[in-house]
C-alpha cells in the first residue's frame, strides 16, 4: 500500500485462491507502524457482487487485517475476484494498494 508523495510502502496486500472451493481470500499486512494501532481495511468482491460483512473487514489493527473470503465469479472461463485494501498512518493519512482502479478502489484478478 502506498500514498502519493511517499516513497516507502506502508503494507502489502495478499490474495490467495483455493481452486477446490473456488474461493479467494485477501489480507493486508503492515510494513510500517507495526505494533501501532492504525485504521485498516481489506475487501474481496466476487460472486456476491458487493462488499458486505464477511468479505469486507475494517477496524483498528496493530499488524494485519483479514482474512476476507469470497467465492469467485466466472468470466471467460476463469475465476475472478475484485480486491482492495487501505490503511492509515498515525496522523490519519490514507495509503491504498498500488494497483487499485482509482474509479472503484479495487483491482480485478482472474485465474
Amino acid at each position: 500500500m502506498a500514498r502519493s508523495g511517499s516513497t516507502l510502502p506502508a503494507g502489502t496486500v495478499y490474495v490467495q485462491y483455493n481452486p477446490y472451493t473456488r474461493t479467494f481470500c485477501g489480507f493486508a499486512l503492515k510494513s510500517r507502524w507495526v505494533g501501532m494501532a492504525t485504521d485498516m481495511h481489506v475487501a474481496t468482491v466476487g460472486a456476491s457482487g458487493a462488499a458486505e460483512e464477511g468479505n469486507s473487514l475494517s477496524g483498528t489493527s496493530l499488524y494485519a487485517m483479514g482474512p476476507s473470503r469470497e467465492p469467485a465469479w466466472e468470466h471467460d472461463g476463469r475465476d475472478c475476484v475484485l480486491f482492495g485494501a487501505r490503511m492509515s498512518d498515525p496522523q490519519g493519512n490514507q495509503y491504498f494498494h498500488q494497483s487499485a482502479n482509482a474509479a472503484i478502489g479495487y483491482t480485478r484478478l482472474c485465474l
